[in-house]
């Protein structure tokens, strides 16, 4: 499925030259990429051999993942229950049978790479000659170079996936810069680098790498955050024009990156009904689109949404279309490539009691609000509507449907009305500009359609970077998703600690994978990380509201403790 990207000649030039000397290798036509490696299914006989998966569902399959860099010496590597045979007084898996996998797979035209990073472990450099030391590393463990330790034997794979959770910036561009240098000394194959950036723009971690260093395709993850692909906050648009506008490889390829099932991420699953027309209206609008990036084998091959599965059903889709939105007749083609983190994302439960369903599973639509407008309008008091009891934003204030017509009223002071993740409700938040979010949504189908030029504000601090996602609100009630990243090279650890002041007429009453303790308006969440010591850790919370529409915590006031 992949053509590829080569290196004619590299020199010792600068960054820039080396951005320059990216050019076109992803195919042109759309394909599907899907992560492999963790079982994240979690089941005895959920995840299958590598080579199980090179049918006609995959074009491009992600090994996951090296988990600890251990620059100088030999990097940790995990593979669930895949692979468990380390190397003596190593965590480097020896697993030659994968080797044979590999080799069978790539014989059948299918790309193989291997994911750096992911949720759990720890990982970062501390300088750009870090970078370049752990690409040689690379190099000689799994490209063309030579070692003692290879883990998959003298299998060559086509190339390597950066997701990077967390642990900043640091080192990746000498690190890819380093790649490509070595990827010029073979040139037998094509081989790759792409990247797994989250959907809010631009990435905590890789947004400074990406604008400075050409990738074959980016995995955007479009889950596990406000930006999912069944919101109207899907800013698939804001990709396709970096991907024109910074990127330093012009026909990088932009995969819309999903979960496999509703158990696959916290939130942001799609049934495969409703996943279809968003498909085709992204493959159809944007030229830089590349296809869909996958989490993970064991999740979609398992999910029976779709006949014969999720896989099957989404291969066919994404086979069946072309990018073509803005295309000037030229193509465009890039790799493909990239997880998720999802890597690493739990499902969304909680442990004192309640359960929260923090993904969108139902396949009906949201009620029609025919005669407010079309995508991209305002309603004002008055309009006409038909759905009672729904809600809709317009601009910094939120319409009411009530007998027959819309009923505005305004968010709190200084906040914007977004639309939930699940596209169903509202909520009031800080944005990240003055801009508001004018927009009503006939039918879910357009929602990916619409552009949001406002965003709920994330959380930062000198050490991590948080997003709230709101699933679903009413007035009585809201689930959340928080996605926390590491911005520096200290992970999460087995406990971690949130300290959170709820607006007034709100009651935080459950968090996923722990406790939480409410004394006036002070929440305090003590999590258990799945991962016991992680970049990045993704939770569930849920609350009550008390007679109004739900307003989200101020950035400014969410405190990571430890």
């Amino acid at each position: 499925m992949v053509a590829a990207l080569r290196f004619l000649s590299i020199t010792a030039g600068s960054v820039l030259l080396l951005a320059q000397l990216v050019t076109a290798g992803f195919p042109d036509d759309p394909s599907v990429v899907t992560y492999w490696g963790q079982n994240s299914k979690n089941g005895a006989t959920t995840q299958e051999p590598l080579a199980t998966y090179c049918d006609d569902n995959s074009d491009v399959l992600i090994m996951s993942f090296i988990t600890q860099f251990n620059v100088g010496g030999l990097p940790a590597m995990n593979l669930a229950n895949a692979c468990e045979t380390a190397f003596n007084g190593s965590q480097l898996l020896n697993c030659p049978e994968i080797g044979k996998d590999i080799k069978t797979c790539q014989g059948k035209g299918k790309k193989i790479l291997l994911a750096l990073g992911g949720a759990s472990g720890a990982y970062g450099f501390t300088s750009d000659s870090q970078g370049e030391t752990f690409a040689d590393t690379l190099w000689d463990l799994f490209g063309k170079g030579s070692s003692d330790t290879r883990p998959f034997g003298d299998a060559v794979i086509d190339g390597f996936d950066l997701d990077i959770e967390g642990g900043g910036s640091t080192g990746y561009v000498a690190f890819v810069n380093q790649l490509r240098k070595n990827f010029a000394k073979d040139s037998s194959k094509d081989y790759y680098v792409t990247a797994a950036p989250q959907c809010p723009y631009p990435d905590a971690i890789l947004g400074d790498v990406i604008n400075s260093v050409g990738f074959d395709a980016v995995n955007v993850q479009f889950y596990n955050n406000y930006c999912s692909a069944a919101s109207s906050s899907f800013n698939f648009d804001t990709w396709d024009t970096w991907a024109k506008q910074t990127s330093p490889n012009k026909k990088v390829k932009v995969m819309l990156g999903i979960p496999g099932s509703s158990t696959a991420a916290g939130s942001g699953y799609i049934p495969f009904d409703q996943l279809k027309p968003i498909v085709q209206n992204v493959a159809s609008t944007y030229s830089s689109y590349g296809g869909v990036m996958v989490w993970d084998a064991s999740q979609s091959y398992g999910n029976t949404d779709a006949s014969p599965n999720f896989a099957a059903a989404l291969g066919q889709l994404v086979h069946s279309t072309s990018s073509g939105g803005g295309n000037d007749g030229s193509s465009s083609s890039s790799s493909a490539s990239s997880k998720p983190t999802a890597s690493s994302t739990p499902t969304a439960t909680v442990s004192n009691s309640a359960s929260i369903t923090a993904s969108s599973t139902s396949s009906a639509s949201p009620s029609s609000t025919s005669g407010s407008g079309s995508s991209g309008t305002c309603i004002t008091d008055g309009d006409a509507c038909s759905a009672q009891g729904k809600y809709t934003c317009s601009g910094n204030s939120f319409g009411i449907c009530n007998n027959g017509q819309w009923v505005l009223q305004s968010c709190p002071s200084g906040l914007t009305c977004f639309d939930t993740t699940d596209g169903a409700s509202i909520y009031c938040a800080q944005g990240t500009s003055s801009s508001d979010t004018c927009q009503v949504r006939e039918t879910k189908a357009l929602a990916p359609m619409n552009k949001v030029a406002n965003a709920p504000r994330p959380y930062k601090s000198s050490k991590v970077s948080a997003q709230m996602a709101v699933v679903k609100a009413s007035n009585e009630t809201f689930d959340a998703l928080i996605n926390a990243r590491k911005l520096d090279n200290k992970p999460f650890g087995t406990t971690v600690v949130v300290e959170m002041t709820m607006p007034p007429n709100m009651t935080l009453s459950a968090v996923s994978g722990g406790k939480v303790k409410q004394n006036g308006r002070t929440a305090t969440l003590q999590i258990k990380n799945p991962h016991k010591k992680s970049m990045d850790i993704v939770f569930a919370i849920e609350g009550d509201v008390k007679g109004d529409v739900f307003a989200a915590p101020d950035a400014s006031r969410i405190k990571f403790m430890s």
